[in-house]
């Protein structure tokens, strides 16, 4: 595939969105307040926490497993996503950098690269695609999803939003190409050269460019955020991981199933660091009604600001129960003044060719369990307020180093451990790696499917999928297939 000008080009734009790094990962910077005048700047991760980090040093972490030095420098990345941007939304409330990014509409509607401003933080209410994705991929939906009372988006920091909005070189006299348009990368599909390898059918790479003396160094990085309803009166429950043995459902543990939630109090003046303690009855009579199988004879309560929170007005009340009506979904109804909760966000960035993965899920007090998927160990002091209530797990491999056949198993139990007709296959033994890497788009399907085609997920992760990196063939699932560079929001979010 050709080179276009988009890195060469988006090196000067990012200047708008990025400033020098600086070496050390532990210092704890003062964040750069942006004036703001009603309207949003997507701004990227600032200096001091190691990113965009080294190339090549990431990747000798990954091939090693040196799971100390992914661990920290997963962490520093949620310490740097999650800072205080300086800038807040309409109503006043302070955004952490990432929520100044762009969102899928945003991005997907061409409403965001250089120079544009967000009115608002991009929050594009949408049933999760891991509990659709063989649904689309058969053209129909059959059931609602499992676990219908959470709903999630994409955000892209500035460089990726720059990358997905720009036109692509690529094969044939149908190009150039544009990766947000479903016609277009079927014409990219359609346009490799019978004699192309399949390790050779792929679009261009997400943006890298590390920081020197004289520019800025950026990233490309995706988001997905899972949200919550918790109402602004009453005690809302909210689902607890505690490991699949803690779910009415221990082979599909989804939210819903879980026997252990925290009753979050919006009126409570406590701080992020007060623990969930043991509810009294009187909270528990004030207790919301909600579609989950908590113990209500068990339930904890704990403050509002124990987990990250925006308070919706009535276009994202009224975006959140369409969404709920449109699947037979029982996440609760929404009016302007709820909030909005996070309870999990996975998080990925192009600092290796294959990226780095890493998710985040609500965990206040102790850890789950035997710390499955993740825990709160190694979380450096960057991290601040409610982020710290976050638990984590890190995918820099497919297994643990290029020397061991053991998989790495890395998943958000709020959004990979429905097992259904429509959902994926393993999610409780998954890693983000595999999953994202058979992340294709192909041409028109026949019958009713959707116009665009992609690979299922795969059914199980008992071994490494190739992709050709190395010695070992490409699988031979990718064949007819372009890949999009293991970012499966392309075929996903495609108009």
């Amino acid at each position: 595939m050709k080179t276009s000008s988009f890195a060469s080009a988006l090196v000067l734009a990012l200047t708008l969105f990025a400033s020098c790094q600086k070496p050390s990962t532990v210092e704890t910077p003062k964040p750069v307040p942006v004036a703001t005048t009603g309207v949003i700047t997507p701004t990227d991760i600032p200096p001091g926490y190691g990113y965009p980090g080294d190339r090549a040093q990431i990747q000798a972490w990954a091939d090693q497993w040196a799971i100390a030095n992914i661990t920290q420098h997963t962490w520093d990345m949620w310490a740097g996503m999650t800072a205080d941007s300086g800038q807040t939304d309409p109503d006043g409330s302070k955004l952490p950098y990432w929520e100044t990014w762009c969102g899928t509409a945003d991005v997907f509607g061409g409403n965001c690269g250089q120079g544009k401003t967000l009115a608002r933080p991009g929050r594009p209410f949408r049933v999760p695609s891991q509990l659709t994705h063989i649904a689309r991929l058969k053209g129909l939906l059959s059931s609602p999803p499992p676990d219908t009372q959470v709903v999630s988006f994409n955000k892209f920091n500035p460089s990726m939003a720059q990358y997905l909005n720009a036109q692509h070189a690529g094969p044939g006299t149908a190009g150039p190409y544009n990766y947000t348009s479903s016609s277009s990368l079927i014409s990219l599909n359609n346009a490799w050269p019978s004699a192309t390898p399949t390790v050779a059918r792929k679009v261009e790479e997400a943006p890298y460019q590390p920081a020197t003396p004289g520019a800025p160094g950026f990233a490309g990085i995706e988001t997905k955020p899972v949200i919550f309803l918790v109402k602004a009166n009453g005690l809302t429950p909210m689902p607890l991981w505690q490991g699949p043995s803690g779910s009415t459902n221990p082979t599909a543990p989804t939210p819903n199933t879980w026997t252990t939630c925290v009753l979050l109090d919006p009126t409570s003046t406590g701080g992020p660091d007060v623990a969930p303690i043991p509810a009294t009855p009187q909270q528990i009579a004030q207790a919301v009604t909600m579609p989950y199988a908590c113990d209500k004879t068990k339930y904890l309560y704990a403050p509002l600001a124990t987990i990250y929170s925006f308070k919706m007005n009535a276009a994202e009340a009224a975006s959140w129960n369409t969404v709920q009506q449109g699947v037979g979904g029982s996440g609760g109804t929404a009016a302007a003044g709820d909030y909005g909760v996070l309870g999990g966000m996975h998080v990925n960035s192009k600092e290796i060719v294959d990226w780095t993965w890493q998710t985040f899920y609500w965990q206040p007090g102790p850890d789950t369990p035997n710390g499955f998927p993740g825990s709160k160990a190694g979380m450096t002091a960057n991290v601040k307020g409610p982020w710290r209530n976050y638990a984590s797990c890190s995918a820099y491999n497919q297994t643990k180093g290029n020397n061991s056949t053991e998989m790495v198993v890395c998943f958000n139990p709020f959004l990979e451990t429905a097992v259904s007709p429509t959902s994926i296959p393993d999610g409780l033994q998954s890693n983000c790696v595999s999953c994202h890497g058979v992340a294709t788009a192909a041409g028109t399907s026949p019958g009713n499917g959707p116009p665009l085609t992609f690979l299922p997920y795969p059914p199980n992760y008992q071994k490494p999928i190739s992709f050709g990196e190395g010695s070992i063939p490409i699988d031979p699932r990718f064949n007819g297939f372009t890949r999009t560079d293991f970012s499966w929001a392309i075929p996903s979010n495609a108009q």
